[in-house]
């Protein structure tokens, strides 16, 4: 097999296979850091906290696609400092609201000690800060022979 053809056949295809764009999430911590291919459909992140003043559980669910990160769902038990006094039903003891707010590429949340905080994705917890916390969310850009 010539030079000319084995380059056509293979290292072609595995260059446009190499530099595919794709959109993923990187979710960091500052120390840690976690990404997630978006795919075609994005995901959903569950971030839970205990409220630093109401000292009530909050879910906040936020939906990221290659276009950004989207508020989607908001669930708490308790009304007061910085909680929505509008909802929409009440499920299982909380109070919720859909909603649809887009928030921009990248999104920050301070979570102290007291706030119990857990970030998950799918069922699965990847922080879970037990000190002063900046849990950072950007959606980047990147190719597959970046992400893997």
């Amino acid at each position: 097999m010539s030079k000319f053809l084995y380059f056509f056949i293979f290292i072609v295809p595995l260059a446009i296979v190499a530099f595919y764009p794709m959109n993923i999430i990187v979710i960091s911590d500052g120390e840690n850091s976690y990404e997630f291919n978006l795919g075609e459909d994005g995901i959903n992140i569950t971030i839970f906290y205990i409220h630093s003043v109401e000292r009530s559980p909050v879910y906040e669910v936020l939906h990221v696609n290659k276009t950004g990160i989207y508020a989607v769902e908001m669930r708490w038990k308790d009304f007061g400092a910085g909680l929505p006094e509008d909802f929409q039903y009440i499920e299982n003891g909380f109070y919720v609201k859909k909603i649809n707010i887009y928030l921009g590429k990248s999104l920050s949340y301070w979570f102290i000690p007291i706030n119990q905080a857990q970030i998950t994705i799918n069922g699965e917890t990847i922080f879970n800060p037990e000190k002063d916390t900046l849990i950072t969310f950007k959606v980047e850009n990147t190719t597959l022979i970046k992400a893997v």
